[in-house]
């Protein structure tokens, strides 16, 4: 009988959970620290940090592990944060490192440019956007410093890479991520979509979700790795929603998802799914990054306030006075010059309390999600919110249903929505 470790590489948190049965509970659960909590918006990240997290996850489950006999397995199932990548010249045993979609290259805008005139939104279903795999590695091309003879692995790729060996091949979720894939992730098409011919090996669509991406060595055994699902599409299956809802995850980053079948006409772009389905979206909506900026700012202001505590209590008769707009891309950065703005309006207006900065960010928060879903939500359709995030601020779910004027519902006991999510994919077969 095998076991099954269950690991989902987030932003924030790196979470996973240990089955001897994927029909029963689990029999551990353990989180450790993400890239982003780790490094901020750190230019690039040792790939040694996810190989040694998977250690560290590995390391808690080692006596259970143990237990495991001579003809007994671990199988590892992973599916981690999309938009990222590492290129590893090859023949070469330097350290590697991973770029995440934090990460802008300074020629960023020439790559825009380039991919635009390629009619890049039409090749991929992708918007194209800042911090894209395909963005950064062209703007490398475009400034002749690329490697070349390089190949690209995704995330969990590379943890194989580090610890085993890597297969070349993953699931079109991660694939159609990077922007070189059309048809949804089924084929590599990077000379279509970039307009060069890149020196790059790219990797093979799985076409097979039985078979592993990989293996990992931990303590002189060998276990296989599986998947290398993208976080949005666990996070979905996790979810458990139908086709007539619509999931906002809010969690580092957040997402609004239907299965493409939902009437609604939000979405800005597609996403590979199973079975034939896809899932349209809009991506990128800045969600716990940027909240993590307000922590810091507001907690700063005054050594008594405690934000998430603060937050928490609000309710709608808090947002009836007037309110400071906010505008998020410009407060993603802690030391960001708009918190100055900020502070600045603060101290030259009494009127301004801390409930109203509160109650300022948090309408402003809501309008991002309102300002793509108003006018585009099919009168049947129910919205319904995951992530960490909504549990912490319970008031979005009204500020949300105010704006819609329709029933809002958070999911209970949602956090893990990705670790739900790869248990049901193995439970459901899809």
């Amino acid at each position: 009988m095998s076991k099954f470790l269950l690991i989902d590489y987030g932003a924030s948190r790196i979470k996973s959970a240990l089955y001897n049965d994927v029909n029963q509970l689990p029999a551990g659960l353990f989180e450790s620290v993400g890239s982003f909590l780790k490094f901020g918006n750190s230019t690039k990240i040792e790939s040694s940090f996810f190989s040694d997290s998977l250690i560290l996850h590995l390391d808690y489950y080692s006596n259970k592990i143990k237990e495991l006999n001579v003809d007994d397995n671990l199988k590892i199932y992973i599916c981690s944060e999309m938009h990222g990548f590492s290129l590893i010249p090859n023949n070469s045993t330097i350290e590697n490192f991973y770029y995440s979609w934090r990460f802008h290259h300074v020629n960023t805008n020439s790559a825009l440019e380039v991919l635009d005139k390629n009619n890049f939104l039409k090749n991929t279903s992708m918007t194209l956007r800042a911090g894209l795999p395909v963005v950064n590695v062209l703007a490398e091309y475009l400034s002749n410093t690329l490697n070349e003879n390089c190949s690209f692995l995704t995330l969990p790729q590379l943890i194989c890479n580090d610890l085993g060996e890597q297969y070349n091949h993953v699931c079109k979720t991660l694939l159609h991520s990077s922007g070189f894939y059309s048809n949804l992730g089924e084929t590599e098409n990077s000379s279509l979509i970039t307009g060069y011919d890149l020196s790059i090996t790219f990797p093979k669509v799985l076409d097979d979700y039985s078979q592993p991406i990989g293996l990992v060595n931990y303590q002189n055994n060998e276990y296989n790795m599986y998947f290398g699902f993208g976080d949005l599409q666990a996070a979905f299956i996790g979810s458990d929603i139908n086709d007539n809802q619509i999931l906002i995850n809010i969690g580092t980053g957040s997402q609004i998802i239907s299965n493409s079948s939902n009437q609604s006409s939000f979405g800005l772009e597609e996403r590979p799914f199973f079975n034939n389905q896809k899932l349209k979206c809009v991506t990128h909506i800045p969600a716990g990054r940027f909240l993590d900026s307000w922590c810091k700012f507001y907690n700063n202001l005054n050594k008594t306030n405690n934000f998430w505590t603060e937050l928490s209590i609000l309710n709608l008769n808090d947002f009836k006075n007037e309110l400071i707009h906010i505008d998020f891309d410009s407060f993603l950065e802690t030391k960001s010059s708009s918190f100055i703005k900020i502070d600045r309006l603060i101290s030259e207006n009494s009127g301004i309390t801390n409930k109203n900065i509160l109650a300022s960010l948090v309408k402003s928060f809501a309008d991002q999600y309102l300002g793509y879903l108003r006018n585009a939500v099919h009168e049947d359709v129910e919205i319904v919110l995951g992530g960490g995030v909504p549990s912490s601020i319970p008031v979005l779910e009204d500020l949300i249903s105010e704006g819609l004027t329709r029933e809002v519902k958070i999911l209970k006991n949602n956090n893990d929505l990705t670790l739900k999510g790869l248990r049901a994919f193995l439970i459901k077969g899809f």
